[in-house]
């Protein structure tokens, strides 16, 4: 595995692995518009870490971030360096790092049982069992944002939330970086609510 050391993104950086390789990474109907992530960087609400060798961006994280809490908004390592273990070393000195201390950190992963055929099953079955190898644990909160159907995990930064505690905290950090009627209509959560969030 190449080695390598984790850097905050510049907004040029970020902006560049927006327009490249953010269309290869994701489906299209999983990347927000620029704007939002500009906004949200600007009001302090979002953080990009990169894993660099040189000016090389091995792998990428982007982050909504509160008080205490964190979402993975988007966590890729770059095609010529996956299946050489660059995922679970950067995944694990982001928990080393940047996420060390926190309440609680969560991760959306594309649903297994929600895939459309058997190729993408398998695509989405390996995914999530890459992120439960890497100590991930299950919330047992799903939601369905912009039709994308995802399952919750927690990174092992503490002990797991449990499903209401997961539920609000997720509900915040996207509170935070949508207009509340794009909210409402756009994110829809599934699990345990005892209260209303």
């Amino acid at each position: 595995m190449q080695p390598f050391a984790i850097e905050e993104l510049t907004l040029n950086q970020i902006r560049a692995l927006y327009a490249g390789r953010m269309r290869e990474d994701f489906p299209p109907a999983e990347i927000k518009p620029l704007t939002a992530i500009e906004r949200a960087l600007a009001r302090g609400e979002y953080v990009c870490f990169g894993a660099m060798a040189g000016e090389d961006i091995l792998a990428y994280a982007f982050f909504i971030k509160l008080e205490g809490i964190a979402l993975f908004d988007y966590l890729a390592v770059k095609k010529e360096a996956r299946g050489t273990g660059i995922g679970s070393a950067f995944l694990q000195a982001l928990t080393a790092g940047f996420l060390r201390g926190m309440d609680a950190v969560l991760l959306e992963v594309d649903d297994p049982a929600c895939a459309g055929n058997p190729a993408e099953k398998t695509v989405r079955d390996r995914r999530l069992a890459f992120y439960l190898r890497n100590g991930l644990t299950d919330t047992s909160v799903t939601a369905v944002v912009y039709g994308v159907q995802f399952r919750i995990l927690a990174l092992p930064v503490g002990p797991c939330p449990a499903p209401d505690d997961a539920r609000r905290m997720y509900a915040a950090l996207y509170r935070a970086v949508m207009p509340p009627k794009i909210f409402a209509s756009k994110v829809l959560i599934h699990g345990a609510q005892t209260s209303k969030s």
